[in-house]
């Protein structure tokens, strides 16, 4: 009984959320085009060019982007990324050695438009990520813990980072429409 009532309050939403314009973010026609006629996401994705990245975790999180974005078209936008990584220590053992490390890593993102070199960037943003892990006594266990988490927390913000870039383009690529003035 409480399912169909939900069922209910749903239905109307969804109904409301489709005469306001919202289309699902990665909906593309049979044409290949968005659902409002306009040129696809994926091809807006794939012209996105991601500068390199410094150190491995960077390389790492430019290799994700490029699989995710699908890069194959004459570049137009070029995507700069700045990553740090800060680690803390704490967890303090009897012998004053840590027993957890607690992994930074922030991401500064800016979307250029390469048509027009002298603009500022279409948009700045900063994504940070942690993690934790255990510090044992072994040093290469901890190192070898500490790239791994870093490699992590870098996909996680590389598809933050696609998302993102998805939503921008929507938002770009698609009239909007009005729910109180049609």
């Amino acid at each position: 009984m409480q399912s169909f009532r939900l069922k209910l309050l749903v239905l109307p939403a969804l109904m409301f959320l489709s005469a306001c314009g919202f289309t699902p973010l990665y909906q593309s026609g049979s044409d290949g085009q968005s659902g409002l006629g306009t040129p696809s996401l994926d091809h807006s994705l794939s012209t996105i060019e991601v500068a390199p990245i410094s150190d491995r975790v960077g390389q790492q999180m430019r290799n994700h982007l490029l699989v995710r974005l699908n890069t194959k078209g004459t570049p137009q936008y070029q995507l700069k990324i700045i990553l740090e990584q800060s680690t803390r220590g704490y967890g303090i053992r009897p012998d004053a050695s840590i027993t957890q490390e607690e992994l930074t890593v922030k991401a500064h993102v800016s979307l250029l438009d390469l048509n027009t070199n002298e603009a500022p960037p279409l948009f700045m943003e900063t994504y940070t990520s942690r993690t934790s892990y255990d510090a044992v006594l072994s040093d290469f266990a901890t190192l070898t813990q500490r790239e791994d988490s870093a490699r992590r927390l870098a996909i996680e913000i590389a598809d933050r980072i696609h998302r993102r870039m998805a939503v921008y383009f929507q938002g770009h690529l698609q009239p909007k429409k009005d729910c109180y003035h049609q």
